[in-house]
């Protein structure tokens, strides 16, 4: 039976060994985070795109307005010196429509100007915004292709010492490796304890004199009598 308890300390090693890689596994970071950071990114951009097209579009039509005021000074203007108003009433009346007109068309290229101010403005934004975007993807994209390649590589580490703990278990006795299997289900993962010093090294219970000399004796499975896990002794496996 001490070549069993061998075979099953062998097992237990490839068991917490890939017990550890699953975990991994499942600890892997997929790059989500990064990824809605990503999208926030994207979002923050479009928005801003958005406001520079209606700003953009605002500021096509107030030059249009402009265009119109100009058009309707030069006509005023016109008609002003054209000598075919003569009543000094209506002249000074047309004088006044004009010089209010030329006043709101102050007005509005003041306006202009200062939508041209904000529509750079926004330029500027969504060229450090795609600056951005472009830094976020980047390192987006790395790391996802890290984690891809840890992920294969976990996924092929784990079918290998899978295939290898077959091969094992094919070795130790049906009724050993049942037991071993609910202690290990019962107990956390950790089935086999070794014997060091007299003593559990899983619980730190010394072992009583009754165990240790079952254990160089008997061909048995021995347990600890604290916590339960069979006994792996180095010095009686050599």
């Amino acid at each position: 039976m001490h070549r069993q308890m061998s075979l099953l300390r062998d097992l237990q090693a490839i068991d917490s060994y890939i017990d550890r890689l699953r975990k991994e596994l499942a600890q892997l970071d997929s790059g989500e985070r990064i990824r809605v950071k990503l999208e926030q990114s994207r979002a923050r951009m479009e928005q801003i795109k958005a406001r520079y097209e209606q700003s953009y579009a605002a500021a096509a039509e107030q030059e249009r307005l402009l265009q119109e005021f100009d058009q309707r000074i030069r006509q005023a203007e016109a008609d002003l010196y054209s000598g075919r108003v003569t009543n000094p009433r209506e002249l000074q009346l047309m004088q006044q429509e004009i010089e209010q007109a030329k006043q709101t068309r102050e007005e509005l290229d003041m306006q202009m100007l200062k939508m041209w101010d904000d529509l750079e403005s926004l330029k500027k934004d969504i060229d450090a915004s795609e600056r951005d975007l472009q830094q976020i993807e980047r390192f987006y994209e790395a790391h996802v292709e890290e984690y891809r390649q840890r992920k294969a590589a976990l996924e092929s580490e784990i079918a290998f010492h899978e295939k290898e703990r077959e091969k094992l278990t094919q070795q130790i006795d049906p009724d050993a490796l049942a037991r071993y299997q609910t202690l290990r289900e019962r107990l956390g993962g950790t089935a086999v304890a070794v014997v060091a010093q007299k003593a559990c090294t899983v619980c730190h219970t010394l072992l009583t004199p009754y165990t240790l000399k079952r254990l160089e004796n008997e061909d048995a499975l021995i347990a600890c009598e604290s916590c339960g896990r069979l006994l792996y002794d180095p010095q009686l496996a050599q």
